[in-house]
């Protein structure tokens, strides 16, 4: 990692964190399409992918307009994440218990990237334009309202799955 010796240095770390962390999501929706079962899910995945473009779309211009480049370190926290809802879905024996357990790492990675721009604004104020910080906060609103969607999605999951075991019982 390159020193941090200032804010500006701050600031750039944690945008290429965030890109990392976008690069990350949008491989692993990719490999998650096909999987899920739930269609409520797989709807979920299809517009957290479409954000994940859209986001590395804005963070690449706002690398152009800093005169940046956008190739950082790995994001561990994103790669851990990941890592971990690979373990539980390959110990999962129950499809609905598998989609939950896939859309509980989304939400935990998009509370992350709530968190992650949330800092970048903060950072983006001290040592950068307001047009800059109007496209990292429309960033942030759009990770806002997807932890929205995560939240009713999760909830019908489990609505789902206790129904099942009310049949079951």
């Amino acid at each position: 990692m390159k020193p941090l010796d200032d804010l500006r240095d701050l600031f750039i770390h944690q945008m290429k964190d965030r890109y990392d962390a976008e690069t990350q999501q949008l491989e692993i929706y990719h490999q998650l399409k096909g999987r899920v079962k739930s269609i409520a899910l797989s709807r979920v995945i299809e517009i957290c992918e479409h954000n994940a473009e859209k986001h590395l779309n804005s963070l690449n211009e706002l690398f152009f307009e800093i005169h940046e480049n956008e190739i950082g370190d790995i994001c561990e926290c994103s790669l851990g994440m990941i890592k971990e809802m690979h373990k539980m879905i390959e110990h999962s024996t129950n499809s609905n218990v598998s989609d939950m357990a896939i859309v509980s790492t989304i939400k935990q990675l998009h509370a992350a990237d709530v968190i992650g721009y949330q800092l970048i604004l903060s950072y983006a104020h001290q040592v950068h334009d307001e047009t800059i910080m109007d496209r990292l906060y429309e960033i942030l609103k759009n990770e806002q309202d997807l932890d929205v969607l995560l939240d009713e999605t999760i909830s019908r999951l489990i609505e789902k799955e206790q129904e099942l075991v009310k049949v079951y019982v």
